[in-house]
């Protein structure tokens, strides 16, 4: 009776360890994702326009020096098919940015804009693999971001298992380095198949003409994400092909950055030209630490998933 009691007690704890595993696992990665709230640092991180040479390759010396003089710490670069935004010339840039203590983020074209981010195109396992193993040698590569993945056909290709695969090529080689998507909405069912496969999401704020709405649309991604993964605002400062009438205003681009940085856990901005004419880049280098603006150098710092 004794020796069966024991068996049990042995037989018991085994399955209870079995169930509690995979529970650990997803309480580790949650975890992980809440120490990484503020990956994209504590100012608006910039998608620029490139500088160019005369051959049309990236003027990679010109964008360093715009980035810091204007105290931009994060720059984020599209990978395409040919110059500037080519492969070659994206990891010229990363190494002169860890040189210069500035944050890079590869984004990679999805299928519904032609998966045109070579060499790998629409391999983006193995475009983790190949990004997560430059960043062990340049760590401030700080993350990838595919663009668009809820758009057009992109849903087809970015299922729950594709992203965890995704997740589990860039965990097994470095796993700081951030894998982030872009979506545009972000309701139940988009978070659930995010959940466990992403560090984070770019969620893009449309209305180029007023920020109103930019609060409760915020508010209410965070409750269909509740808490699992980071979200960052994504601002707009350049008139877009679905939106051609102009640049956004400096009111509107003050408010909707300010928004950003206080209701979700960081910013991007889009197309932002690094150019002493343009309106709109003294507002955002206001908010770099340092700043004018009262959110200088705290953007995102206040955890949006705790009550106020």
């Amino acid at each position: 009776m004794l020796g069966w009691n024991r068996r049990f007690v042995a037989v018991s704890w085994f399955f209870l360890f079995a169930a509690v595993m995979p529970l650990h696992a997803r309480q580790r990665r949650s975890s992980s994702a809440s120490q990484a709230w503020h990956a994209m640092g504590d100012a608006p991180c910039a998608w620029s326009v490139p500088f160019t040479n005369a051959d049309r390759s990236l003027d990679v010396d010109a964008t360093i020096a715009a980035l810091k003089a204007n105290h931009f710490t994060c720059h984020a670069m599209p990978i395409g098919s040919g110059p500037p935004n080519d492969w070659p010339n994206f990891r010229k840039l990363v190494v002169a940015a860890n040189a210069a203590g500035i944050d890079i983020w590869a984004v990679l074209i999805p299928p519904s804009e032609g998966a045109s981010s070579m060499p790998y195109g629409a391999d983006y396992v193995r475009w983790a693999k190949r990004l997560a193993n430059l960043s062990l040698r340049y760590p401030r590569l700080r993350g990838m971001n595919i663009d668009d993945i809820d758009r057009g056909i992109s849903p087809k290709t970015f299922t729950h298992d594709y992203l965890c695969s995704i997740d589990r090529a860039k965990q097994r080689v470095n796993p700081q380095f951030q894998f982030i998507t872009t979506v545009y909405d972000l309701d139940s069912g988009w978070a659930d198949r995010l959940s466990g496969c992403v560090d984070g999401v770019w969620l893009w704020w449309v209305n180029l003409e007023k920020e109103t709405g930019f609060i409760s649309f915020l508010e209410n991604a965070k409750l269909a994400v509740r808490g699992r993964f980071p979200i960052y605002g994504g601002v707009y400062a350049h008139s877009t092909s679905w939106h051609r009438e102009g640049n956004p205003t400096p009111v509107v681009f003050t408010r909707t950055l300010t928004d950003a940085c206080e209701h979700s856990n960081g910013a991007v901005i889009w197309l932002l030209e690094l150019q002493p004419s343009n309106p709109l880049l003294p507002i955002a280098e206001s908010f770099a630490p340092g700043g004018s603006s009262p959110l200088a150098g705290r953007c995102g710092l206040i955890d949006p998933s705790q009550p106020r």
